[in-house]
């Protein structure tokens, strides 16, 4: 009898190979690589919103663990290059995903599957059904594995240093404006001034910091105010 291969089966066994896991579970991979336009209920969005969580604890211990000589603010920025959009794109196409996502007619016509947000998006939900089907150690070693490169080459390139550039982006792709600093005070001798400067976004305060000099305060007020738009639930897009 001649066994009939669905075109689901060819796409996982397809995924498993590139990404280098075999499924004890198919269904959470199936689940994984399908989109919407594909099948309504059974899609990658709630393995997404798993994978996100499961992506920001292995890579915050990674970086605590490896990169230890980065302060609490380099690390943070550095984390969030290493889950933004643009970071898990090129990881996903680098390893083929956009091949193997299951999209419906619809899905077809709009070519979604080279939609990069969708390419990020799958690589989350396979990391969440790694995680599902065997635990958080194996989801750490197929992150790192694919991730490394690309946080070590961040570091090197002292980008994660540079918080002022990184809350420029950030204020642009968010609320479409820049960051405004303004001087609040200045103390100490001409020889031995502390600057304190404000960053302003919307004319609202985000974050305060000082410095020996205006530059070094104005770092510091943008490594604040990327710390208080996390906290307030915002996503840094790198």
């Amino acid at each position: 009898m001649i066994k009939i291969v669905s075109e689901k089966d060819k796409y996982i066994k397809n995924i498993e190979k590139i990404i280098g896991y075999a499924f004890k579970d198919k269904d959470l991979i199936a689940k994984a690589i399908t989109h919407s336009s594909y099948d309504k209920i059974e899609n990658y969005e709630k393995l997404e919103f798993l994978g996100d969580s499961v992506l920001q604890i292995i890579i915050s211990r990674y970086i605590f663990d490896k990169h230890i000589y980065l302060n609490e603010g380099q690390m943070t920025v550095t984390r969030a290059y290493a889950v933004c959009g643009e970071t898990l794109t090129k990881v996903g196409k680098n390893l083929g995903i956009d091949k193997y996502i299951l999209i419906g007619n619809s899905g077809q016509k709009r070519k979604i599957n080279k939609n990069d947000s969708i390419i990020a998006d799958v690589f989350e939900s396979i990391v969440g059904a790694i995680y599902l089907d065997n635990g958080l150690s194996q989801a750490e070693e197929f992150i790192i594995d694919n991730l490394d490169k690309y946080i070590s080459e961040y570091i090197v390139s002292g980008d994660n240093k540079d918080y002022k550039t990184k809350l420029q982006h950030f204020t642009q792709a968010n609320f479409a404006v820049e960051p405004d600093y303004v001087l609040k005070d200045q103390k100490g001798p001409d020889h031995d001034k502390t600057f304190l400067m404000d960053v302003l976004i919307k004319n609202i305060s985000f974050g305060k910091g000082k410095g020996k000099t205006k530059k070094k305060a104005e770092q510091n007020a943008a490594m604040n105010a990327l710390k208080k738009l996390k906290r307030k639930g915002y996503q840094d897009e790198g």
